[in-house]
């Protein structure tokens, strides 16, 4: 019997459709998805990678585990998947547990080795498993300091050898009515001494990091700096677009935003 709260139950057909409903909810409430520069090449290092994996994603919205579960399918389908989740709150959304998701209760002390326990038994049974997790364990806002809970390490600890890729997520207005989704992408250092206090230092440094880069892109507004991969048509207003190009004139607003003289 698993001593954790909700046993997660990994569905590979039900995850690709979840991916679809992912990207179909992120085209229509995102005006864009950019992935700051660098970040294909990292998550394609991450889909080649041949065993374990792990991906701390900074924790700044409610629409983080859509993101991550786009990501996932999107980038490097072929790996499995677990990943925690309050119990609470998973018990109101059971089908989740399809995703690799499981439950546990984050009050609880013994929830952490329960859970180290759990990851590390269903990533073993998967050659190409990835413990997907937000190692921050609740809504913050970017512009706080990144301080990691134990979890993430302590697995790290347990699977001596299993590299981890930090995911930094933001969401702001550019050029459009709707929000656009920032994300950056880089593959942590293993520590030397794989230990749990290296790899929380290890989280907490990189993942900061990542997030601090990600803010300066998103900062200076220079497009060239993002890749578009999905949306991203500049628009104003349906019907003024419209009238737009009946004139003949170009759509929307540039993003192109060149200074006056």
């Amino acid at each position: 019997m698993s001593d954790i709260a909700i046993p997660d139950r990994w569905s590979p057909r039900f995850a690709a459709f979840f991916g679809w409903y992912a990207e179909r909810q992120l085209r229509r409430r995102f005006h864009a998805v950019r992935l700051a520069a660098g970040s294909r090449e990292s998550l394609e290092a991450l889909r080649q990678f041949a065993g374990q994996a792990s991906v701390a994603l900074s924790h700044a919205s409610w629409w983080d585990p859509m993101v991550a579960v786009w990501l996932h399918l999107r980038f490097f389908p072929e790996r499995g998947n677990v990943s925690p989740m309050d119990a609470r709150e998973l018990s109101r959304f059971r089908f989740l547990t399809r995703l690799g998701i499981f439950g546990i209760d984050p009050d609880d002390p013994a929830s952490l080795s329960a859970m180290v326990r759990h990851v590390a038994a269903r990533l073993r049974a998967m050659p190409q498993g990835t413990f997907i997790v937000t190692p921050q364990g609740r809504f913050t806002d970017v512009r706080e300091p990144v301080v990691p809970r134990p979890g993430a390490a302590s697995v790290l600890a347990e699977l001596r050898g299993m590299p981890a890729w930090s995911v930094a997520v933001e969401y702001g207005f550019w050029v459009d009515a709707r929000p656009e989704v920032f994300l950056r992408v880089d593959r942590l250092q293993t520590p030397a001494d794989p230990r749990r206090g290296e790899w929380q230092r290890t989280l907490q440094a990189g993942m900061q990091a990542n997030a601090d880069a990600l803010a300066e892109a998103v900062r200076a507004r220079e497009p060239g700096r993002f890749e578009t991969v999905l949306g991203g048509g500049a628009r104003v207003h349906p019907v003024y677009d419209l009238w737009l190009k009946l004139r003949g004139r170009g759509q929307g607003i540039e993003l192109d935003h060149r200074r006056s003289p």
